[in-house]
């Protein structure tokens, strides 16, 4: 019998479009999680700088993803000086890079 890789565990046991997106979820909330843990932050402070209640700060540190919308994981990086930009190099492909704001390129 052939072993069979996947994409991500997500790819495992849900639907490509679901797994796309949850694998994703997933990435952006250890990107979060990293750097409120490099910043040395409690939960209240991350909260208070993230404009969130600190449940919502415990959920993300938790990895509680269903609980997360992209948008609003967006927001988070942002509220932390990131911004993101979609480059579309063709209708068949687009990418997504998040930089720190703060940084010079």
């Amino acid at each position: 019998m052939a072993l069979k890789f996947y994409e991500s565990p997500f790819h495992v046991t849900h639907s490509e479009d679901v797994a796309s997106k949850m694998a994703m979820k997933m990435d952006l909330s250890i990107m979060l999680t990293s750097l409120i843990k490099e910043k040395g932050w409690s939960q209240v402070e991350a909260a208070e700088k993230l404009d969130v209640t600190q449940s919502r700060v415990s959920d993300l540190m938790n990895s509680k993803i269903e609980k997360f919308t992209v948008d609003a994981m967006f927001d988070m990086l942002d509220a932390l000086g990131f911004k993101a930009k979609m480059t579309m190099p063709s209708i068949h492909e687009a990418s997504i890079c998040i930089k720190d704001s703060q940084v010079a390129a």
